[in-house]
Formats: C-alpha cells, sequence, structure tokens
C-alpha cells in the first residue's frame, strides 16, 4: 500500500509516493539533499533528525514510520545547527527514572517546558531514553495576559482566578496525553513519570499558588524547591501510582527552565568561563567562571517577542523574521504582515550600518519593512525605544555580573544563547545595536530549547535532578532591583 507524501525543502515543494511502514529518516536520505544527520545511528537519542509533520508537529524521523498522507515541512541550515550544537553540547545521562519505570512493561514519560508563550510536550520513551515526538501548544493562560505579571495580576484580582490558571495548563497536558495515546498504541497507564520546567510563576500557578510575591519586592518565590507529587495531585492523567516532578528553581526570576537548561549543558565541551542567557520577556542569564557562579534576571519587555511594537507579532506566519536591504524572509512564506523579534533586531541593525538612525536612536520618519498596496509594515520611533529600552536591560545586566566577578567580557570563552529567540536572531545585527558583547563571532553558541532538554533528562534520570540541586546550592543570584550601579549602567547602554 502506498501513500503521499508531500515535501517543503529549501523553498521547493515535490510529492513523492511512499510504502506503508516506510521509516521517514530512511526515506528523506534516499529522495532529498535536505542534509539530515543521525550521529546516533538512528536509534532517537541525538534528536538531530526531527523533521515537521504539518498536523502532527515535530517528530524523530527515524523512529517514525509512515501509515498515512503527509505533509513535511524539512528544517532550514539554521535549525538543523542549532539541533546540532544543541545535542553536540548536551550531558550525556545513564537512563535512571526511579521506581515509576517498573508501572509499565515499556514506560513513557512527558517532559514538559511551560513557557510563557507556548509549552513544549516532549513524549520520552523511558526504557531506551528516546524522544519519540514533540508537540508544541500555545500557553492557554495568553488569554488571561500576555506576560506573566498581568497573569499573577488576574489570579489575585478575579474569584477562581488562581484556580482558572491552573486548570487551563493542567488541561492542556490531559489534552496532549489523550491526544498521544488516541493516535498511538499507547494508553494513559504507559505514561509514568512527568517532568515539569518553567519560570517561577508557570510553577506557582500550575500548583494553584498565588505568585503575587513574585511580582512586588523583594520578589520572593513562595518555593523553589523541587516538588516530588503524585499524579492525583494536579489531577494529570497517567499511571496513577507515577510520579509527577516540579523541577527546583533559583529565585523569583531565575527558574527551573535556566537552572535545567544549564545543568544540561557538558561544561567538558565549554570554556571555563561563560555566558548563558535566554532573552524573552525577561533576560535570564548565568556567569560561570572558575571560582563562582553568578546569575540575575532583568525585565526586558515584551519588544522581542513583538508585543509594544507597532507592527510586532511572534514568529507566526507573516511576520519577517529575517530582514537586509535587499531582501526579507517570512515565517511561512506568505505576505509579510508584522515583525517578530529576529526579524526587529535586523531592521535595526540594518538602520544603524546605512546611518538612517544614529546612537540616539532617533528617526525623521517611519521606516517602511515593506509595503503592498494597503499592506504597510513599518517601524516607528516609538518602537525604536521600545528596543532601546529592551537591548539595555539585557547589556546592563551581563555588564553588571562580569563586574561583580571582576572581570571584563574579552575573559569569556564562549556565550551560550538558549531559547527560540536566542536561537534566531542574527548575532552580529545583535551585537551592532548593543545587545550582546563585541565579541568574535565564533565565541557565540547557539544551543536550542535547552530548558525542554533539561526536563527531557529529569524524565530519563533521577541522577540529572541531583545535579540541578547541587548547582543551585552553589549559584549566587545578583537582584538587580537593589543594585546601586545598575541604573547608571542601564542608561548608559540606552545609546546604540
Amino acid at each position: 500500500m502506498n501513500h503521499k507524501i508531500k515535501i517543503h525543502n529549501k523553498g521547493r515543494v515535490e510529492e513523492y509516493d511512499i510504502h506503508e511502514g516506510a521509516n521517514l529518516l530512511e526515506f528523506i536520505r534516499e529522495n532529498t539533499d535536505g542534509g539530515i544527520s543521525a550521529p546516533c545511528g538512528g536509534n532517537g537519542t541525538c534528536g538531530k533528525c526531527k523533521v515537521e509533520i504539518k498536523d502532527e508537529g515535530h517528530v524523530t524521523s527515524c523512529l517514525y514510520y509512515v501509515s498515512k498522507d503527509i505533509e513535511l515541512i524539512m528544517p532550514d541550515e539554521q535549525e538543523m545547527k542549532i539541533m546540532s550544537d544543541q545535542y553536540k553540547f548536551t550531558k550525556q545521562y545513564w537512563v535512571n527514572p526511579g521506581k515509576a519505570a517498573g508501572l509499565a512493561t515499556i514506560p513513557y514519560g512527558l517532559a514538559i517546558d511551560i513557557g510563557t508563550t507556548t509549552i513544549a510536550y516532549y513524549i520520552v520513551n523511558m526504557l531506551f531514553g528516546t524522544v519519540v515526538d514533540v508537540i508544541t501548544k500555545i500557553n492557554p493562560q495568553s488569554q488571561y495576559g500576555a506576560d506573566v505579571i498581568s497573569r499573577i495580576s488576574y489570579g489575585k484580582e478575579n474569584e477562581n482566578g488562581i484556580d482558572n490558571l491552573q486548570s487551563v495548563l493542567v488541561n492542556s497536558i490531559n489534552d496532549v496525553l489523550e491526544g498521544y495515546c488516541k493516535n498511538s498504541d499507547l494508553t494513559a497507564n504507559d505514561f509514568v513519570k512527568v517532568s515539569i520546567v518553567g519560570n517561577p510563576t508557570m510553577l506557582h500557578q500550575i500548583l494553584a499558588i498565588d505568585a503575587i510575591s513574585i511580582a512586588h519586592s523583594p520578589f520572593k518565590p513562595v518555593f523553589t524547591e523541587t516538588k516530588n507529587l503524585s499524579p492525583a495531585d494536579l489531577s494529570i492523567n497517567i499511571n496513577p501510582e507515577g510520579d509527577v516532578v516540579l523541577l527546583p528553581a533559583l529565585s523569583g526570576y531565575v527558574g527551573a527552565d535556566i537552572i535545567a537548561g544549564l545543568a544540561s549543558i557538558d561544561r567538558d565541551k565549554i570554556g571555563k568561563t561563560f555566558l548563558f542567557i535566554d532573552i524573552g520577556t525577561n533576560g535570564e542569564m548565568v556567569l560561570v567562571t572558575p571560582e563562582k557562579t553568578l546569575s540575575c534576571a532583568t525585565a526586558a519587555g515584551p519588544a522581542f517577542e513583538g508585543a509594544n511594537i507597532s507592527n510586532g507579532m511572534g514568529a507566526v506566519p507573516g511576520a519577517i523574521s529575517k530582514f537586509n536591504m535587499d531582501s526579507y524572509d517570512v515565517v511561512g512564506d506568505v505576505e509579510p504582515i508584522g515583525i517578530c523579534g529576529s526579524g526587529l533586531i535586523d531592521v535595526v541593525g540594518e538602520l544603524l550600518k546605512n546611518d538612517i538612525i544614529g546612537m540616539d536612536g532617533n528617526i525623521s520618519e517611519d521606516f517602511v519593512v515593506y509595503k503592498s498596496g494597503s499592506n504597510t509594515v513599518s517601524l516607528t520611533q516609538k518602537d525604536l525605544r521600545e528596543v532601546q529600552l529592551a537591548k539595555s536591560s539585557i547589556a546592563s545586566g551581563v555588564k553588571r555580573m562580569l563586574a561583580k566577578a571582576g572581570i571584563d567580557e574579552n575573559a569569556v570563552d564562549n556565550i551560550l544563547l538558549a531559547g527560540g529567540f536566542g536561537n534566531y536572531i542574527d548575532i552580529e545585527n545583535a551585537i551592532k545595536i548593543g545587545l550582546l558583547p563585541d565579541l568574535p563571532l565564533d565565541k557565540y553558541i547557539q544551543v536550542g530549547n535547552t530548558a525542554g532538554t533539561g526536563s527531557v533528562i529529569a524524565v530519563k534520570s533521577q541522577n540529572f535532578i541531583d545535579d540541578m540541586e547541587k548547582m543551585i546550592d552553589e549559584m549566587e543570584y545578583i537582584e538587580l532591583s537593589s543594585d546601586p550601579e545598575f541604573e547608571m549602567e542601564f542608561a548608559m547602554n540606552m545609546f546604540f
């Protein structure tokens, strides 16, 4: 029996016949020049052969066997490089999932990364330690606010608000589990462990704990420690004797996502002094030196996620994601309707390179990025001020950590950029606008969604969770709001 497979690859779309039960990775290798590799030998452990199947999400192609017509979207070169670097710099752990693994013949786990905007779900075969599927969903809390502060306010100001914030997260988890079981041979009882990472607000809200203390000075969370729960504690529909673990955080704004991400890095493959940065609405960063480990978080604001920008949007179809004066890339290969964060940095970088704006960021009139008929995508003076505020926040946090460590930026061996935004920015333009330190490009490593990687390792290995807790004990947190030098640094870094 044959099926149809439509493949989007390097700007082309081609259609093929494919046999029932054919291995997707083997088919890709035989029929395309996509350059997909699988250094683990096709065992499903490295994650480098992931591809996107329309209406299904990302799958590990070496573990995928075709049973229907599918539409395949191949990763671009940037995505493949990120997957390669992520695998290259990920610390390897022996499979040691704990007692729950004995609850099923072939036990499965669910690793979850709860981001403010999106939630990533990783289906893990715990017997072999392989990720068999990746599912991404919009965080359903978005209906209650775009950022953590607005959601904290919703929970405080509305009757049943905190319960609503929890229930939409739990319902999303259960919907993913139910959908996956329906489309596979698995049952809820086959899922025996869930690990969850996220920023502290997300972890408080999934436990229906009021996070108001995170929103106000001194920004103290109710808890930061590892939480070991039963499925019934959260009404998560897995094996009732299974385990649910919320991974530990450091502070109110350096959460389990950052700690798990940093712990997933194989430090033997990184220089002794390095920066780990995850840029979003907040910029969370860690400086590791031979003597100490420092961390801080800065309120960058939502500009890099498209909010507060006149034509800003997320990285969804229609968003200009790359830009220079001669060309642009658009998510989804459709007509542009706005600019996402990576495109925003490119536009500002181009304005600087072409002397359309100077160090002060002043512009005489709106800059038209794209125009067709009545459809105009432009950048305004107010947009530039939003970028200045966001980039100064990140840059100032980096400089204050370096100062606290008693070193300058030239002492840094590598800078690791984690998370969706950090993975897709043009580093040269980010340096040009003053967002990132002016260091050689080969010192920068884009390491993918390390928070998700850490959550996956936590499903597979209790040793990883132990390592996270030890790492936290050795970290020092810098509260920038009480740092007398931060305000002056911030003012100085407002200039491009």
